[in-house]
């Protein structure tokens, strides 16, 4: 049983990356052959000059020099002299349809997560058949927008009132029977994947994290306020999101955090540095990938600081966002804000990038997400770039920032065709003007924006934030 059900979640993310066509498409359609760029490859961590790369439908055919090369007859050609190619970027924490709260996702998040090279998310709770809709008019070439993989509803406890969620696209889990359920109805309903958010109990975590590995599902997602990180990697969870439950497992006081009496200065104060290695190392060994989603934690923890009423991308947000979501979200994090003064989370901050530095050096491998659209003015696309250059700021090399991005995501979801510059791999691929590793900031002076073999040129590009403004005026 848990091989068959692992080969049916492995046919699952084929279709959902639209990998299944590859042989088919490639047979046929224009070829679109890139000349004389200089190919940064994350994957290996190379940079090579004057190359050619040829796309056939929807994968890379041929990647070769320059040199003495001849385009296939009837070949779309773009010349990228003096430019630069990188493999399409993935933010690894979205969410994309999300209830009542960010409407307009369809006509504003998907294209400008492709207006920013973003060509491929994975969602981390959305509305599971609007998401699977989305992706299937994606697939066929009908709708602008990212490959996606998909989590469907969140797994959540229920708040103190004992009968109100958090977040919309969340189903209760209340005791270990509900969370099998739960697990087991969505992956009857096909999902990539179970998300856990912070209030399931601690019983019904480690329930739902074996229904999910007997059925072959990966479980991603929050530590759970109730139960400990070192739980967590023992319950074979694949990914935490947000650093979550790190400075806990690295305090003296883990206990008093895990009770709900822990407090921001406690966790400053009873910081352990052999406890937190002795952590780190554990994560490394069994290897629990980290998304850290720097740019909202800076924005989450600092969001005083925040003026929201001018922000150069706001003409791509909805007003329902700003009026709405954004509003209640900005209500409930002051009330906890000024519990802290400024210096204390300012230092808070820091150590987010310290400890993203020290996941990255003791090999605890890193993913580049958002959380976008819930995040406050963390705009989808956009805010990857945003995480990008934080992780840099953490200490990771240009080059391994955009890994964290491209070919990590490849290797997170077992599928070496993503995130690389290679024969047969997807055919994503962004075109920038000037170089990503001598600067990451690079990563924005996008050219061109090849998603599943489809081009969009700088003038497309434009067309569709253009679409995207006009949208988002429109949605009250």
């Amino acid at each position: 049983m848990f091989y068959t059900m692992r080969r049916l979640v492995a046919a699952s993310l084929v279709a959902a990356l639209g990998l299944g066509r590859f042989a088919g498409a490639q047979a046929g359609g224009q070829p679109l052959v890139i000349v004389h760029a200089t190919a940064i490859d994350p994957a290996t961590g190379s940079t090579t000059p004057d190359r050619v790369v040829v796309v056939r439908g929807h994968a890379i055919a041929t990647v070769a020099a320059a040199a003495g090369f001849e385009p296939p007859p009837g070949a779309r050609v773009v010349d990228a002299t003096g430019e630069y190619l990188i493999p399409g970027l993935w933010d690894m924490h979205v969410h994309s349809a999300f209830g009542d709260w960010f409407p307009g996702g369809r006509d504003v998040i998907l294209p400008l997560f492709i207006a920013n090279g973003v060509t491929g998310v994975r969602d981390m709770g959305g509305d599971l058949p609007v998401l699977l809709g989305w992706r299937r008019a994606i697939v066929a070439g009908t709708l602008v927008g990212p490959r996606m993989v998909v989590s469907g509803p969140m797994l959540d406890g229920y708040l103190a009132d004992g009968k109100s969620l958090r977040f919309p696209s969340s189903v209760p889990v209340t005791s270990a029977a509900t969370a099998v359920a739960a697990v087991r109805s969505l992956a009857a309903q096909h999902v990539d994947f179970i998300k856990v958010q912070s209030e399931v109990p601690h019983d019904a975590y480690l329930a739902a994290a074996a229904e999910a590995h007997r059925l072959g599902l990966p479980i991603v997602g929050h530590v759970p306020t109730r139960v400990r990180i070192a739980e967590v990697i023992d319950a074979g969870q694949k990914s935490v999101e947000h650093l979550m439950g790190l400075f806990e497992g690295c305090s003296t006081q883990e206990d008093r955090f895990v009770d709900g009496t822990g407090s921001m200065q406690l966790l400053l104060e009873s910081y352990d540095p052999a406890r937190c290695d002795a952590l780190l190392r554990r994560l490394a060994e069994h290897e629990v990938w980290q998304c850290p989603t720097l740019a909202w934690q800076r924005g989450e923890t600092l969001l005083d600081l925040l003026d929201q009423a001018h922000q150069p991308l706001a003409r791509y947000v909805p007003a329902a966002w700003r009026t709405g979501s954004w509003r209640r979200f900005t209500d409930e994090i002051m009330v906890d804000i000024r519990k802290d003064p400024l210096a204390r989370r300012e230092e808070y901050w820091r150590r987010n990038l310290a400890m993203t530095g020290a996941l990255h050096r003791a090999g605890v491998p890193i993913l580049a997400g958002t959380d976008a659209a819930p995040g406050v003015f963390i705009v989808p696309g956009f805010s990857l770039h945003d995480e990008l250059v934080e992780l840099v700021s953490a200490g990771l090399t240009p080059m391994e920032a955009l890994r964290a991005a491209t070919a990590n995501a490849g290797r997170f979801f077992g599928r070496p065709e993503i995130g690389r510059i290679a024969p047969g791999a997807l055919a994503d691929l962004v075109l920038l003007a000037r170089d990503p590793t001598a600067d990451i900031h690079n990563t924005t002076s996008i050219q061109a924006v090849i998603a599943d073999g489809r081009l969009y040129d700088r003038a497309a590009l434009d067309a569709l934030l253009r679409r995207v403004e006009a949208s988002a005026r429109a949605i009250r």
